[in-house]
């Protein structure tokens, strides 16, 4: 068993346990450069820094492979905000500090009972810099996993919303108050 990638706590590997395999990864570095008016007419360039670098992947989930698809889905959102090293094939890949900003799921398949049996999560992970955030990090809980939450960052579960429509409906008053009378088992 050979583990392809790691995040945090989650692991994309193909072995008899699990089926979970990178689709493909797109990285970037670049330069933050600003074009100003030189005395002379000419533009004149001046550098500033490097951008913060960006990681984005995507992968496949399936129902058949062992995956609930949904459970999946919504244990990368409640990870939105959280930090940790990618690591590619056992070497740490792109900066130390790698936050999690987008999960997206897509090319869904659904059942006639509306469980996802399938589907594509994708992933952006952004270099986490604390000099680059609205608000600094001065502390930050740490979880089992080797991931980091980013200070000032609230998941679902934190602010007390379920991301699960399931809970949403009627109230049981409601629904009584709805019931159809049948006047024939009255008596």
């Amino acid at each position: 068993m050979a583990i392809m990638a790691k995040w945090g706590g989650k692991t994309w590997e193909v072995s008899s346990r699990k089926i979970a395999a990178l689709n493909g990864i797109s990285a970037g570095v670049e330069l933050d450069t600003e074009n100003s008016d030189d005395k002379a007419g000419s533009p004149a360039t001046k550098t500033k820094a490097l951008k913060l670098q960006s990681l984005s992947f995507d992968f496949d989930v399936a129902m058949v492979a062992g995956t609930d698809v949904r459970g999946e889905y919504e244990s990368w959102t409640e990870l939105v905000g959280n930090y940790a090293p990618f690591y590619l094939a056992g070497r740490r890949f792109g900066p130390p500090k790698l936050q999690l900003t987008a999960v997206k799921l897509s090319d869904t398949t659904i059942d006639d009972f509306g469980r996802i049996l399938k589907g594509k999560i994708s992933i952006t992970l952004t270099e986490y810099a604390e000099e680059a955030s609205s608000k600094k990090a001065t502390s930050s809980s740490s979880s089992s996993s080797g991931t980091k939450k980013a200070a000032g960052v609230a998941t679902y579960k934190e602010l007390g919303i379920s991301s699960s429509a399931a809970s949403i409906g009627a109230s049981s008053s409601d629904k009584a108050a709805r019931k159809p009378n049948n006047t024939q088992l009255t008596k």
